[in-house]
């Protein structure tokens, strides 16, 4: 509902933002699929979710950090935005809540970085949810990479948008070949190097290193 209604509003004003969005070859015909990318700026969860609204005709469900729950309240997060919460110390509920969606046809946005990410050569180490979850639904892992100079933050990023200086441009990729981690148990070892193939992925579509 939110999704809707900040495409309304803002839409017009952020979708003039993606001065670039490139690999639509790549989209899946249908969901559902994980889609995980580098973090840059405050705008790029929106600017995700209004690509998929024009494609899909849905928003995504985002896994996101409490920290966006206690800026949403909880009851806006979770049924207006779609968000799914990454508690620490209890991750195994929001990976339950996250299959659910997944089994019930939806699309799961997530920055593997964890957090905006200000270094303009290297990625964040990345967390292992996106490849899990691919790995347990058994659904396409699709990587992005943005290049984002509208702002880490809310006021920088809202500035941005009466700004023809500031842009978001979009790449989209290939799904990331999973095959080798498939019928194996998910173990530790085997997150850690799925989790590794797909950074690498998202680092050549961002430009961007992965030192891990």
């Amino acid at each position: 509902m939110a999704y809707v209604i900040l495409r309304q509003i803002f839409g017009p004003s952020i979708r003039n933002k993606i001065n670039k969005d490139e690999g639509e070859e790549y989209w899946p015909d249908k969901p559902p699929f994980v889609i995980a990318g580098n973090h840059e700026g405050y705008l790029d969860a929106l600017a995700l979710a209004i690509l998929i609204l024009e494609r899909y005709k849905r928003p995504p469900c985002f896994l996101t950090t409490p920290r966006m729950w206690r800026i949403w309240g909880k009851y806006l997060a979770r049924k207006w935005l779609s968000m799914i919460p990454i508690q620490e110390g209890n991750k195994e509920d929001s990976l339950r809540e996250a299959m659910a969606a997944l089994r019930q046809g939806n699309i799961i946005g997530i920055f593997p970085e964890g957090r905006r990410n200000t270094d303009t050569k290297n990625l964040l180490k990345g967390k292992t949810g996106a490849v899990r979850m691919a790995l347990m639904a058994n659904v396409p892992l699709i990587p992005f990479g943005l290049l984002n100079n509208t702002g880490h933050r809310l006021g920088a990023a809202f500035r941005s948008l009466w700004q023809d200086d500031k842009f978001i441009n979009f790449f989209l990729g290939q799904p990331v070949d999973l095959t080798d981690f498939k019928n194996k148990p998910i173990d530790k070892m085997s997150l850690e190097a799925a989790t590794r193939k797909l950074m690498l992925a998202i680092g050549q579509l961002c430009g961007k290193s992965y030192p891990f």
